[in-house]
């Protein structure tokens, strides 16, 4: 998958899972900031990720990084609503989370 590849639905979620699985993802800074900001933590983040939809509107293509962002929403087990926006390099990056 190249990071300028856009993905449809189905490949964006088969690449989440996959990443998660694999465990080939990290938290950006900003992203750790924000889920302490908004009591969130990673528990939070990956289930969102995991069970969340694709938020169509969002997806943004990044050009001085060449790759597209993400934004999936969900709610956490604690029924706060979450967006969390990714990307994709060699490993899935969780740009940023935050409560809406």
């Amino acid at each position: 998958m190249k990071s300028d590849d856009f993905l449809d639905d189905k490949a964006l979620r088969n690449a989440i899972l996959r990443h998660i699985e694999s465990g080939k993802y990290r938290l950006s800074r900003h992203a750790a900031e924000e889920q302490a900001k908004d009591d969130i933590d990673l528990h939070d983040t990956l289930h969102v990720l995991k069970t969340g939809f694709h938020e169509h509107k969002k997806p943004e293509f990044n050009n001085k990084f060449k790759n597209w962002h993400y934004a999936i929403r969900g709610r956490t087990e604690d029924l706060k609503t979450v967006r969390v926006i990714i990307c994709f390099t060699d490993e899935m990056l969780i740009v940023t989370v935050m409560e809406l």
